[in-house]
């Protein structure tokens, strides 16, 4: 099956638009790229202008059910992040290499949804640069990356239920996110540990466990063992970090 080329933009362009005026792309801008944007030169085909629009158009109603433009506030902020997450996990365009593409996500976040880059965001820099800040690849991450899977009564329990920071210690860190079994046992590990400690106790908690975790990870390739035995481990490092914060506390 063919790959559809999506638009990619440079740092340097980044760097040029984030020292402009602000701006939007319209739909007739999403159809009338600037020059500054590029696509692969082999491999496949561009993505056409009219699923530009219904991918930009998608995304824009979602951030307006969050309450974009008006409401700033930490929840409409989650909210928008859950269902952006779930969003992008299902855009039918985006399971490809393409879409590991840090210039991929650049062109998004900076220039098809800087709007909302801005209201997430602000001028933020590395939310509009490409990489596991930027404003969009972080949730695509997080959705594809955390999906139970269709079949599962709570799929998106996990895209849900994690804080910040959760997500952070998870999708920051190369060698748990590139191994989507280890990256879900850990997440289903905090569900569990912010169940019996609180959730307002998990960050030093999780930043103990994920210590602990890349340590073991380093002897034995977690991800490889069978699911029950994973969840066991997994279960048992956020035992021995809640008791190591405790101890240090």
């Amino acid at each position: 099956m063919a790959v559809t080329l999506l638009p990619r933009l440079s740092a340097a362009a980044v760097d040029q638009l984030l020292s402009g005026t602000p701006g939007s792309a319209s739909a007739a801008g999403v159809i009338d790229l600037p020059d500054a944007i590029t696509y692969g030169a082999v491999g496949g085909s561009r993505l056409h202008g009219a699923d530009l629009v219904v991918l930009k158009e998608g995304v824009e109603k979602v951030a307006r059910e969050a309450g974009y433009p008006i409401a700033t506030t930490v929840a409409a902020r989650a909210a928008f992040d859950a269902a952006c997450a779930r969003h992008l996990a299902q855009v039918p365009i985006l399971p490809s290499g393409e879409a590991h593409r840090d210039d991929v996500w650049a062109f998004m976040a900076a220039y098809l949804f800087r709007p909302i880059t801005l209201w997430r965001y602000a001028e933020a820099p590395d939310r509009h640069h490409g990489g596991v800040r930027n404003t969009f690849q972080r949730l695509w991450m997080r959705g594809t990356v955390l999906d139970r899977g269709t079949g599962h009564g709570e799929r998106w329990g996990l895209v849900e239920g994690l804080t910040e920071d959760a997500f952070v210690a998870i999708l920051e860190r190369p060698a748990i996110a590139a191994n989507r079994t280890l990256a879900l046992a850990l997440a289903e590990g905090w569900l569990a540990a912010a169940e019996r400690y609180g959730r307002a106790a998990m960050q030093p908690i999780m930043r103990s466990a994920v210590i602990r975790i890349r340590m073991r990870n380093e002897i034995m390739a977690l991800g490889a063992l069978p699911a029950q035995e994973l969840r066991e481990i997994v279960d048992a490092v956020f035992v021995d970090a809640e008791a190591a914060v405790r101890r240090m506390a």
